[in-house]
């Protein structure tokens, strides 16, 4: 399978693997789909072949179908013939549906965040925010896809919501794969995320509107270039 059309063999798109540790099988499986989902290494259209899947786990195919059967039960994947799934496409007015979902869910965290928040877990934003940047600037997309990711569940985890940040969870496997688009076209400027920097001083107050404007918009501006990305190719052709 070619990279090109959409197809994914074995290996790289979901990042290190190594052997299965000692626990579930499946939940092994669905751990390592889960964050290439949610981290944008996998783009939408992505086909995954059980067969080839299980090779580059190094396990038997059972285990890597029922992870995947479990995906597409979510919604999150699509079933197809021949053992293969893939990542869904969606068009520019299902990605913007979800962008304002994730508005209401992830504005509700990151307000909720900003009192409960400690100094350690904003340091540790700080430092994820320059890394992402420095990655965003080195033109290395997949690092600053997964940092971002990082920056994001540090901030969301704070909140100290578990159900709300599984809704979360469940948002940005749907929408993960359009991440990708966030680099389409022209190399953009480190300037663009004044958003992030926005909320920093939103948490470091304790201002809980600010903290929720700031991630509103941070969607917002993400969900705009997306979905310019997804008219470019064509509407429904390539999306999230």
């Amino acid at each position: 399978m070619k990279q090109a059309s959409g197809d994914r063999g074995p290996g790289s798109p979901l990042g290190p693997m190594g052997l299965a540790p000692r626990r579930s099988l499946v939940a092994h499986v669905e751990d390592v789909l889960r964050q290439a989902l949610i981290e944008g290494r996998l783009e939408p259209g992505t086909r995954l072949v059980t067969r080839e899947l299980a090779d580059s786990l190094g396990m038997s195919i059972t285990p890597v179908r029922e992870a995947l059967v479990r995906f597409v039960a979510s919604g999150v994947l699509t079933a197809e013939p021949s053992q293969s799934f893939r990542v869904p496409t969606l068009d520019g007015a299902q990605y913007g549906e979800i962008a304002e979902v994730r508005k209401a869910v992830e504005g509700l965290a990151a307000a909720n965040a900003a009192l409960r928040i400690s100094a350690s877990e904003i340091e540790q934003m700080v430092e994820l925010l320059a890394r992402y940047l420095a990655a965003k600037s080195s033109d290395d997309p997949h690092l600053a896809l997964t940092l971002n990711k990082e920056f994001r569940f540090v901030l969301y985890a704070a909140a100290n919501m578990p159900t709300l940040l599984g809704v979360i969870e469940m948002l940005w496997l749907k929408a993960g794969p359009g991440f990708n688009y966030l680099y389409d076209g022209e190399k953009r400027t480190v300037t663009e995320h004044a958003n992030y920097e926005d909320l920093l001083a939103a948490l470091r107050s304790r201002d809980q509107d600010g903290a929720r404007w700031a991630i509103e918009h941070a969607i917002d501006d993400g969900a705009k270039r997306v979905v310019e990305a997804i008219a470019r190719r064509g509407g429904a052709t390539s999306t999230v």
